[in-house]
């Protein structure tokens, strides 16, 4: 049971979060709200259809879900919906799907979302939220495994099946699944940033073997990961995988690229989680750090 001053500091974190980028971020509940949330998700996915549809939105907040939206006086700029679950035989909180509005990405908007999605999961009885993310997008790696302190916890491939959005077209949607344990040590150095993230350089420096790298043509070039074969008796503790910074610009311009990067991540994601390592952070512009489950960041 979260202690009740954890809880308070919760939402103490998130409403100066909120006020930092200038916005509100509260529970929808009603049609008119709900309708606008999907406006807003549209504008950042481009689906066909609602992202979510009106009566399961409808549904999903009247029966104690929660549904957040971020605004700027009236205006709508960011919303996320997420659901009660279970993770690891325990109660948890799964988020669905988040979007911000172009013009107000980058300004705080997703964190004030999530630290707010924090504060009522823990004042809820909930100690961790879970999601999916796009391992290729660099930056919501970097934002999910190091800024939040979310844990990486299964390689997940094809989840969803073709979704056909503007984010991801037509390919196959593997994606990691994040496990937020919102009131663990990793969480609370992350939150108040006390987590020391070394320069790529450093790691470099010490050892680390890159398993993952950008070729000279820009494809993925993979290397070294017979290291963790059953047949090799000592592997390293440590890899470092690399991905480009923008693969989103990479799909819009040479598909087989982007298709030879999911591949290309794909098996070693595959084959380091099988062999007992997960990604513990990510370093931008685009720099997995691979470690045992639950170990220190850095690794």
């Amino acid at each position: 049971m979260t202690e009740p001053e954890a809880i308070d500091s919760a939402a103490t974190l998130a409403l100066a979060a909120a006020a930092s980028a200038g916005v509100t971020v509260d529970e929808v509940h009603e049609v008119d709200e709900l309708d606008e949330l999907n406006r807003v998700i549209d504008a950042v996915w481009h689906r066909e259809g609602d992202a979510v549809a009106m009566e399961m939105l409808r549904a999903l907040a009247h029966s104690g879900n929660c549904i957040l939206a971020a605004r700027s006086g009236t205006e709508m700029l960011g919303a996320t919906v997420s659901f009660r679950g279970v993770h690891e035989g325990r109660p948890t909180l799964h988020s669905h799907i988040t979007g911000i509005v172009p013009r107000a990405q980058l300004r705080g908007v997703g964190l004030a979302l999530k630290l707010r999605q924090r504060a009522w999961a823990l004042a809820n009885g909930i100690e961790s939220v879970t999601w999916t993310f796009d391992p290729l997008v660099a930056r919501n790696a970097h934002f999910n495994l190091t800024k939040l302190g979310a844990e990486a916890g299964e390689y997940l491939a094809d989840f969803y099946g073709p979704l056909r959005d503007d984010a991801n077209g037509d390919v196959a949607t593997d994606r990691l699944l994040a496990v937020w344990r919102l009131a663990s040590p990793r969480v609370a150095r992350a939150l108040s940033r006390r987590i020391p993230v070394p320069p790529i350089e450093v790691l470099l420096r010490e050892g680390a073997p890159v398993v993952l790298d950008i070729g000279a043509d820009g494809h993925p070039h993979i290397t070294g990961l017979a290291a963790w074969t059953e047949t090799t008796p000592a592997r390293p503790e440590r890899a470092l995988a690399r991905i480009p910074d923008d693969i989103l610009a990479v799909r819009s311009h040479d598909r087989g690229q982007a298709d030879a990067w999911q591949d290309g991540l794909r098996e070693v994601m595959t084959t380091l989680f099988a062999q007992g390592l997960c990604p513990v952070g990510a370093i931008p512009p685009g720099w997995y750090v691979f470690g045992p489950p639950g170990s220190e960041w850095p690794a």
